[in-house]
Order: structure tokens, then sequence, then C-alpha cells
């Protein structure tokens, strides 16, 4: 016993021992109907003291109990959620390892002690995904939804299931719960964009387009967004000439055009529209617009077949001349000019032009390989067999392909797009093999 209870005691008997000197008479208590005793004061003092004490006692002892079993439950939460988070950590450290069967284990165990564990629901529902268990990876997100419903993880879990099964609809739904927690999420937007841009639905996507713009952008991705704009508007009006809607996709193309005139694919198409409207002389004459604005080799390829085919090929010729006159050390132009001809059979021609190249600035397989076919065709077969012994990387000897200037990626057509990295008017003739040297460049 403490020394403080001990002085409390004797405390206490001191008190009572001089109430019981001062107060010796007694009083009358009634306890019922015709039930009255008479008791000492010094009795009914202590009576009344014992009772305070043990309703004192018995709060004290209840308000103990309760505190330990509060302290008792949280510890055991504490252990709980200790171990719920040390099985996790395994089973994500698992999960990343791509050790996908002893992850699964354990995030199991996760679930059996914590139903509601959203990141372990989500975790699972990845692992089945991957093993193309798509039944098993919507139940589980959908468990998670259940337990928070606007859990932005949960929701983009739903949209890359739903794109797996290529459910546009539904991935977009999912997006647009999204957008009402946080409508300027610009991950989120573009995704929604790409969506809209897989199914051909461009007024949509340019829709959205418009809201990335009024994100908070910094300089450079605003830039970007904006050519993306441009970009956008112009497969809205390829999508249109492809559609039958020539009108609009000429108007469409033209305005592109007037706001950026290094816009290639812009000249090409609308040259190909005005071309499907039998306005020959205006498809010409896009065409030449877009070489004076931009000097792109593309335009030069696209009107040697117009000229060819409309049987003018002096004029294409004098339209090569007229650019080697004005870029004299220009090798591509003359290379080209050499290819087309030896297209038309002029073999002399052809030859005088590939000897007036400089060879040590233009020694690449297609040079050697229309060397060697000028030589074969002037039956100088030996030399021949040396040029084409020195063009063994030259898949087609008449065959410039065009490349992404991005990318690398090669095609044997140009297009507005490369279909690789997605990027516009980067398709270049690959003369002289420029987009090896190009991206040489842009790594060093």
């Amino acid at each position: 016993m403490g020394k403080v209870t001990f002085f409390f005691i004797a405390v206490f008997a001191a008190v009572v021992i001089l109430l019981a000197i001062f107060n010796q008479g007694s009083v009358d208590v009634t306890v019922w109907t015709n039930m009255t005793y008479s008791v000492p004061i010094i009795a009914l003092i202590f009576i009344s003291s014992l009772f305070g004490l043990l309703s004192m006692g018995i709060y004290v002892g209840i308000r103990d109990a309760r505190r330990y079993m509060e302290s008792w439950q949280i510890q055991r939460q504490q252990k709980k959620e200790k171990k719920v988070h040390e099985l996790y950590s395994k089973g994500l450290d698992a999960f990343n390892a791509s050790r996908l069967e002893e992850a699964t284990d354990l995030f199991t165990n996760v679930i059996e002690d914590e139903p509601a564990h959203i990141e372990a629901l989500i975790r699972l529902g990845d692992i089945s995904l991957s093993k193309n268990d798509v039944i098993g990876a919507k139940d589980f997100y959908l468990r998670a939804r259940e337990v928070k419903p606007g859990n932005i993880e949960v929701l983009l879990s739903l949209e890359k299931l739903a794109r797996e099964q290529q459910k546009w609809q539904d991935a977009l739904k999912c997006l647009d719960d999204v957008l009402e927690i946080d409508d300027a999420n610009i991950h989120i937007l573009r995704r929604k964009r790409d969506i809209y841009g897989t199914l051909n639905k461009w007024e949509e996507l340019l829709d959205v387009q418009q809201k990335i713009l009024k994100c908070k952008l910094s300089d450079d991705e605003e830039q970007e967004e904006n050519r993306n704009l441009v970009g956008y508007k112009y497969e809205m009006a390829r999508h249109q000439l492809e559609t039958g809607d020539t009108d609009k996709a000429v108007k469409a193309l033209k305005g592109i055009i007037k706001a950026d005139t290094n816009f290639l694919a812009a000249y090409v198409t609308l040259a190909e529209a005005y071309m499907k409207n039998g306005n020959a002389k205006e498809a010409e004459g896009i065409l030449l617009k877009g070489y004076d604005a931009t000097s792109a080799l593309v335009f030069l390829a696209k009107l040697e077949e117009y000229y060819i085919a409309e049987g003018e090929p002096g004029t294409i010729i004098d339209l090569y001349q007229r650019a080697i006159q004005k870029k004299q050390d220009d090798a591509k132009l003359q290379f080209l000019l050499a290819k087309l001809y030896y297209r038309l059979e002029m073999i002399d021609y052809a030859d005088e032009t590939l000897n007036a190249i400089d060879i040590g600035s233009f020694d690449y397989p297609g040079f050697h390989a229309l060397k060697g076919c000028v030589y074969d065709r002037r039956s100088q077969h030996k030399q021949a067999v040396e040029s084409f012994k020195k063009a063994l990387d030259a898949d087609d000897h008449l065959l410039v392909p065009y490349c992404c200037s991005h990318c690398g990626e090669f095609s044997d057509s140009w297009s507005g797009r490369c279909p690789g990295c997605k990027n516009w008017n980067s398709l270049m003739l690959d003369v002289n093999e420029v987009c090896k040297v190009d991206k040489r460049q842009s790594s060093s």
C-alpha cells in the first residue's frame, strides 16, 4: 500500500473518530412503510461514506475496464493493420518482380484479413487481366468500386479493362466519371481524346482537344497541343474526304494551310481532293504552292507522278532543273532527276547527272544501285557489277522509300501521319539515308 493511500485512510479514520465523539446521538430512518429504525448518527455517516466510496470504486473499475478494452482493441487493430501492411508490401514486391502466383497468394491473404483493401483488390484484378482472365479482373475491380465508388485508380482500372475488350463506350464512361471528380485532369482528357481518335469521332475529339488547351500547360506543352489541334483538324478533313464530303474537306484543308503554311499533309490531301473532283489543274497548283512554301521533296515526287500520268514529263524535268539551279549543291535533287531520266529511258542524261554528283558526300546504296542500272543499260557490265556490289543494301533500284524523321519508321508510300509514332508531316524521302543522319545528329 502506498504512502499516499495510507495517509488518506488515516485522515478518513481520524475524521470518523472526531465525528463519533461529537455526534453520539441517533436519528430515525424510515426505510419502508411502518419500518423505522433508530440509527446512530456516526453509523449513518459511515454507511453513507462507505456507499460513496463503493460507488466511486465501481465507477473507477468500469472506467478502467473500458479503457483496457479500448486499448486492447486498438492494439489488436494495430497488429492486424501491421500484418496486412506487411502482407501487402510483400505482395507488391512479388507483383513488381513478376512473381504473380506468389503475389496472388499474398494479396488473397490481405483480402481475407481486410475485405475492403482497395489496393489489394486492384492488384488482384491486374494479375487476372495479365492472365487474360477478363471475368476475374472485372470481379475484383467491381468489388473495389463497391468499397469506394469515387476512387480514381479503380475507375482507371475499369477503363483499362474496357479498352482491353474494346468496349469503348464503357471506357469513355469511366473516364467521364473521373472527370466529374477532376475536370481538368489533362492525362484523362488525353486518354479520352485517344479513344475518340480510335473511333474516328473527330468532332468529339476536337472538343476534348479544346478542353486540353484550357488546362494549365507549360509553354512547350501548349505549343505541342496547338500543333495537335491542327493535326486533328487535318484528320477530320481527311475523314470527310474519305466519306465523300469533299466540299467540307476542301474548306477545312484550305483553313489548315492558311493557319500553318508548313503543314505538308494538308497540301497533298487538298491536291487529292481536287483530283477526286476532277480539278487536275488545281491539284497541280496546290502541289506547286506546297513545294514553293516548304521545299519538301514529297511534292516533287507527287508532281512527278502527276506530270507523267498527264504525258508531260518535260514539265517535271524543267521543275527539277530550276530547283537544282537554285540549290546547285543539293545532291538529293540531282539524284532524283537522274532517277527520273532513267525512268524515262533517257540513259545518257541520267549518266551525266549522276556523274555530276559529289560521291564523297552522297555515297549511299541507292546511288550505286541507280548507277549500276545505267551501266547495265549501256552494256558496261563490268562497271555495273562493281556498282551493284556497293548497293547490296538497296532493295529496289528505283524506289526511294519514305522514312519518319522522328521514329525512323520506313514506308514505301507517303502518308500525312507516321503510322508508328503518329507525328504529322514527319515522313520524308529517304534520299542518302537522311533519316539515319538526322537520328545520329539528334542523339549526339
